[in-house]
Protein backbone atom coordinates (compact mmCIF):
# COMPACT_ATOMS: atom_id res chain seq x y z
CA UNK A 1 0.00 0.00 0.00
CA UNK A 2 1.04 3.54 -0.61
CA UNK A 3 1.63 6.25 1.96
CA UNK A 4 -1.43 8.13 0.69
CA UNK A 5 -3.66 5.11 1.41
CA UNK A 6 -2.27 4.86 4.95
CA UNK A 7 -2.85 8.58 5.52
CA UNK A 8 -6.43 8.25 4.27
CA UNK A 9 -7.03 5.21 6.49
CA UNK A 10 -5.49 7.01 9.49
CA UNK A 11 -7.63 10.09 8.83
CA UNK A 12 -10.79 7.92 8.70
CA UNK A 13 -9.86 6.19 11.97
CA UNK A 14 -9.15 9.54 13.68
CA UNK A 15 -12.50 10.86 12.45
CA UNK A 16 -14.27 7.80 13.90
CA UNK A 17 -12.34 8.20 17.15
CA UNK A 18 -13.39 11.87 17.40
CA UNK A 19 -17.02 10.83 16.92
CA UNK A 20 -16.74 8.18 19.63
CA UNK A 21 -15.06 10.64 22.02
CA UNK A 22 -17.84 13.20 21.40
CA UNK A 23 -20.49 10.56 22.09
CA UNK A 24 -18.71 9.51 25.28
CA UNK A 25 -18.37 13.13 26.43
CA UNK A 26 -22.08 13.70 25.78
CA UNK A 27 -23.01 10.56 27.72
CA UNK A 28 -20.89 11.66 30.70
CA UNK A 29 -22.51 15.10 30.61
CA UNK A 30 -25.99 13.57 30.45
CA UNK A 31 -25.19 11.32 33.41
CA UNK A 32 -23.90 14.30 35.40
CA UNK A 33 -27.08 16.26 34.60
CA UNK A 34 -29.24 13.29 35.59
CA UNK A 35 -27.46 13.02 38.96
CA UNK A 36 -27.87 16.76 39.53
CA UNK A 37 -31.58 16.55 38.62
CA UNK A 38 -32.02 13.62 41.02
CA UNK A 39 -30.25 15.54 43.79
CA UNK A 40 -32.53 18.55 43.25
CA UNK A 41 -35.67 16.39 43.22
CA UNK A 42 -34.58 14.65 46.43
CA UNK A 43 -33.95 18.03 48.08
CA UNK A 44 -37.40 19.27 47.02
CA UNK A 45 -38.96 16.06 48.35
CA UNK A 46 -37.26 16.62 51.70
CA UNK A 47 -38.41 20.24 51.78
CA UNK A 48 -42.01 19.19 51.01
CA UNK A 49 -41.93 16.68 53.87
CA UNK A 50 -40.64 19.25 56.36
CA UNK A 51 -42.48 22.35 55.17
CA UNK A 52 -46.12 22.12 53.97
CA UNK A 53 -45.84 25.50 52.17
CA UNK A 54 -43.42 24.12 49.55
CA UNK A 55 -45.25 23.75 46.23
CA UNK A 56 -42.44 22.53 43.94
CA UNK A 57 -40.26 23.82 41.13
CA UNK A 58 -41.75 26.42 38.82
CA UNK A 59 -40.84 24.27 35.78
CA UNK A 60 -42.91 21.41 37.25
CA UNK A 61 -45.87 23.60 38.24
CA UNK A 62 -46.23 25.67 35.06
CA UNK A 63 -46.55 23.92 31.72
CA UNK A 64 -47.20 25.46 28.32
CA UNK A 65 -50.75 24.89 27.11
CA UNK A 66 -49.35 23.68 23.78
CA UNK A 67 -45.98 22.16 22.88
CA UNK A 68 -45.20 25.00 20.48
CA UNK A 69 -45.04 27.44 23.42
CA UNK A 70 -42.43 25.41 25.31
CA UNK A 71 -39.43 27.52 24.31
CA UNK A 72 -41.31 30.80 24.81
CA UNK A 73 -42.42 29.79 28.32
CA UNK A 74 -38.90 28.69 29.21
CA UNK A 75 -37.43 31.98 27.97
CA UNK A 76 -40.12 33.99 29.80
CA UNK A 77 -39.38 32.11 33.03
CA UNK A 78 -35.64 32.52 32.57
CA UNK A 79 -33.43 31.47 35.44
CA UNK A 80 -36.46 31.27 37.73
CA UNK A 81 -37.80 28.16 35.97
CA UNK A 82 -35.74 26.05 38.42
CA UNK A 83 -36.82 28.14 41.42
CA UNK A 84 -38.84 26.51 44.18
CA UNK A 85 -42.30 27.98 44.72
CA UNK A 86 -43.32 28.41 48.37
CA UNK A 87 -46.34 30.01 50.03
CA UNK A 88 -44.60 32.67 52.15
CA UNK A 89 -41.30 34.44 52.70
CA UNK A 90 -41.13 32.73 56.10
CA UNK A 91 -41.30 29.30 54.45
CA UNK A 92 -38.54 30.35 52.03
CA UNK A 93 -36.35 31.49 54.92
CA UNK A 94 -36.97 28.22 56.80
CA UNK A 95 -36.16 26.21 53.65
CA UNK A 96 -32.91 28.11 53.12
CA UNK A 97 -31.92 27.46 56.73
CA UNK A 98 -32.79 23.76 56.33
CA UNK A 99 -30.75 23.46 53.12
CA UNK A 100 -27.80 25.16 54.83
CA UNK A 101 -28.06 23.02 57.98
CA UNK A 102 -28.31 19.80 55.97
CA UNK A 103 -25.54 20.94 53.58
CA UNK A 104 -27.76 20.08 50.63
CA UNK A 105 -26.89 23.12 48.54
CA UNK A 106 -28.53 26.34 47.47
CA UNK A 107 -31.77 27.13 45.69
CA UNK A 108 -33.80 30.10 44.54
CA UNK A 109 -37.23 30.49 46.15
CA UNK A 110 -40.34 32.28 44.86
CA UNK A 111 -42.66 33.14 47.77
CA UNK A 112 -46.22 33.52 46.50
CA UNK A 113 -47.00 36.19 49.10
CA UNK A 114 -44.37 38.52 47.63
CA UNK A 115 -45.13 38.14 43.93
CA UNK A 116 -46.56 41.33 42.48
CA UNK A 117 -49.51 40.55 40.24
CA UNK A 118 -50.23 43.19 37.59
CA UNK A 119 -53.61 44.87 37.72
CA UNK A 120 -56.34 43.41 35.54
CA UNK A 121 -56.51 46.73 33.64
CA UNK A 122 -52.87 46.59 32.58
CA UNK A 123 -53.19 42.90 31.67
CA UNK A 124 -56.24 43.58 29.53
CA UNK A 125 -54.48 46.52 27.87
CA UNK A 126 -51.53 44.27 26.95
CA UNK A 127 -53.89 41.53 25.80
CA UNK A 128 -55.70 44.02 23.53
CA UNK A 129 -52.38 45.14 22.05
CA UNK A 130 -51.43 41.50 21.41
CA UNK A 131 -54.80 40.85 19.75
CA UNK A 132 -53.95 43.41 17.05
CA UNK A 133 -50.85 41.44 16.10
CA UNK A 134 -51.63 37.72 16.03
CA UNK A 135 -47.92 36.81 16.38
CA UNK A 136 -47.91 37.67 20.09
CA UNK A 137 -49.66 36.19 23.13
CA UNK A 138 -49.29 36.89 26.81
CA UNK A 139 -47.29 34.24 28.64
CA UNK A 140 -50.10 34.02 31.19
CA UNK A 141 -52.45 32.96 28.39
CA UNK A 142 -50.31 30.02 27.25
CA UNK A 143 -49.33 28.55 30.63
CA UNK A 144 -51.26 25.88 32.50
CA UNK A 145 -50.67 25.97 36.24
CA UNK A 146 -51.14 22.86 38.35
CA UNK A 147 -54.00 23.04 40.85
CA UNK A 148 -51.78 22.67 43.92
CA UNK A 149 -49.98 25.94 43.22
CA UNK A 150 -53.05 28.10 42.60
CA UNK A 151 -53.80 30.51 45.35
Amino acid sequence: KTAAEYRTKRHNIETQLDGINNTLRQAKDDRRKDKEEERILNAIGALKRHFPGVKGRLVDLCRPSQQRYNLAVTVAGGKDMDAIVVDTKRTATDCIKYLRDQRIGTATFLPLDSIQVPSSESTERLRAMAENDKRYRLAADVIRVSDESNR
